[in-house]
């Protein structure tokens, strides 16, 4: 089983809540560093291919993080905001849940499938959603023009967060931290929002 962090995809800035600490991120390019990918384009080619092909959606998991895994996110988030932005908005927001704000969002997607499937259903599905150990929600920035125009800057916003997402998944994987992206009829109820912290009138959840 491996270490799993459950992205909640709403689709740079890394918003903490509850008990966990916001890691700070900085960013560097070195000449150094890229004459050494330079020099074994084959070799780091492979490297990238094999990361890209072996990821898959995690559903076994560890009941913990590993011990490097406020580096780990730090270097994926990096990762994440390095992906295809035509527009250059950086639309992108993320926020690392703490203990009561993951116990409203699993109790809440409880609730959700209690409705629909009946209490039984509800407590397995927030037992399983309990024991997930870690959680991340990304957001996206919400524009004033149109999402069904396929030029827009909605459109392209969008784009790009999920384009983050793959980057972010991608990196904890080569780091073997397993993710699971999903989506879900929570991740548009307005408590979620309210759960993890965003404005919906600012922001929208792209994906759990």
């Amino acid at each position: 089983m491996r270490s799993i962090i459950c992205i909640l995809i709403a689709a740079a800035q890394l918003l903490a809540t509850d008990a966990f600490t916001t890691p700070q991120t900085t960013i560097t390019t070195t000449t150094t560093r890229s004459s050494q990918l330079n020099a074994r384009p084959e070799a780091r080619s492979r490297e990238v291919h094999k990361n890209i092909l072996s990821r898959r959606t995690i559903n076994e998991f560890e009941p913990t993080l590993p011990d490097n895994w406020e580096k780990a996110l730090e270097k994926s988030i990096e990762a994440a905001i390095y992906a295809p932005n035509h527009k250059r908005t950086e639309p992108w927001r993320f926020y690392l849940l703490g203990p009561k704000s993951i116990e409203k969002v699993c109790q809440l997607n409880a609730d959700i499938v209690a409705s629909k499937k009946g209490e039984e259903a509800g407590q397995k599905k927030l037992k399983r959603w309990l024991q997930m150990p870690g959680w991340l929600v990304v957001t996206c920035v919400k524009g004033d023009d149109d999402f069904n125009n396929p030029t827009s800057f909605a459109r392209e916003d969008y784009a790009a967060c999920c384009c983050a997402v793959q980057n972010l998944c991608l990196s904890l994987h080569s780091q073997g931290i397993g993710t699971k992206w999903t989506t879900g009829p929570v991740n548009f109820d307005d408590r979620f929002a309210e759960a993890v912290g965003f404005a919906t009138e600012k922001e929208f959840t792209v994906g759990t």
